[in-house]
């Protein structure tokens, strides 16, 4: 019956999880949502960037050829004061577009974050990158910026030796946190703790906080590295964020009206013909995800010490069953949860999975040896 329970409980979370996630943002009040047209209402002409198709559903185009190479464009987003978050909606279809020798060469979308000052300097927010005729689909996601609330101006780069980069939809819209999200995430954590506790069981008078500091462990471990998870762009569930539809008041609202009431950032001085790439950018998202890129080759060993501190810290607290448990609990999530938020599976995350295992079984080793030397302190 137990088990039973805890099962269902555990079924019932992972619901509230997904209903809560989903409905995390809604529409900031008084912000439109800027499309293509606007910004076409509102860009400069630059070299080797053109529009293409009706004012109604325009196309925005870099060529890269013999006459211009690295073509790049930029544009502000009007209406769009400094925000929190932003959520695009985008497509992007490439045509022979040829990347050049380093990886970051090709087709990519940027999101500029500049403080309200307007200062020199602002930081690169990738959201998409294109080669060859590899068309991106309908794409969403909300991006943030690493130092909020921050000015968001829409960058595209066309790197490739020869070749298009067309932008063939893009929206930006302004989000904040729901009120259910803001309420329901302190529930939900309490329920995820309660349950991790239920799952160790009872462990006498003199152990009732172990429980609840190994449960606390296998907590900050979830939502450091499952939900809400290491990265920078948040991502949904399957199916896109429930934003709600655009107000009709906002709607008709008018972009050009908007723009006094804002710290804008000066683009529009900026001569066209000087706009330079960027460069590379320096990978984003959580110092372990950036670890584990400049340590590619270490990536066994990382995977192999993340699960293996967490279960020696839990098995020293209530025992070797229930930390083993947990932590493999904790390993098929993380795997789970890349998988949910689209960022694939593949053989590499089977090697990860074995790495973990290893980890979880080197941290059982361990709690033995520290068993025999310091019994009265380390739980079995």
């Amino acid at each position: 019956m137990r088990r039973l329970t805890l099962l269902g409980t555990w079924v019932l979370l992972l619901g509230a999880l997904y209903a809560l996630w989903q409905h995390r943002f809604e529409r900031s009040p008084g912000h439109p949502t800027v499309r293509l047209s606007d910004l076409r209402a509102i860009a400069s002409p630059a070299p080797g960037v053109e529009w293409l198709g009706p004012d109604s559903g325009p196309r925005l185009r870099l060529r890269v050829d013999q006459t211009h190479s690295q073509v790049v464009a930029r544009v502000e987003l009007p209406g769009i004061n400094a925000v929190n978050f932003l959520h695009v909606r985008f497509q992007v279809s490439p045509t022979k577009l040829l990347p050049g020798q380093e990886i970051w060469e090709d087709g990519r979308c940027l999101i500029e974050w500049h403080s309200q000052g307007g200062g020199g300097d602002w930081e690169n927010n990738p959201f998409c990158s294109a080669r060859h005729s590899e068309a991106s689909g309908i794409v969403e996601m909300v991006l943030r910026p690493d130092h909020p609330p921050a000015i968001p101006a829409l960058r595209l780069e066309n790197l490739g030796i020869s070749g298009d980069l067309e932008l063939s939809m893009f929206e930006a819209t302004v989000l904040r946190e729901s009120w259910i999200w803001k309420t329901g995430r302190c529930f939900l954590l309490a329920g995820w703790l309660a349950w991790a506790v239920a799952w160790i069981g009872p462990r006498g008078k003199s152990g009732r906080l172990r429980p609840l500091l190994a449960s606390a462990i296998w907590l900050v471990m979830g939502l450091y590295f499952v939900v809400p998870g290491p990265w920078k762009e948040v991502r949904f569930f399957g199916k896109p964020f429930q934003i709600g539809p655009e107000s009709a008041a906002v709607a008709d609202y008018s972009l050009s009206a908007a723009r006094p009431d804002r710290p804008t950032v000066d683009l529009s001085s900026a001569n066209p013909a000087a706009l330079e790439s960027v460069g590379e950018i320096p990978d984003q998202g959580d110092f372990t995800l950036r670890l584990k890129h400049y340590a590619a080759n270490a990536r066994p060993l990382l995977h192999l010490l993340l699960l293996f501190a967490p279960a020696l810290a839990m098995a020293c607290l209530v025992g070797r069953k229930s930390a083993a448990s947990l932590a493999v609990v904790l390993a098929l999530a993380i795997e789970a949860a890349q998988l949910a938020f689209g960022y694939g599976f593949d053989r590499v995350d089977l090697f990860d999975l074995a790495c973990d295992g290893v980890g979880i079984g080197l941290a059982l080793i361990a709690h033995s040896s520290l068993k025999r030397k310091f019994p009265q302190w380390v739980g079995s």
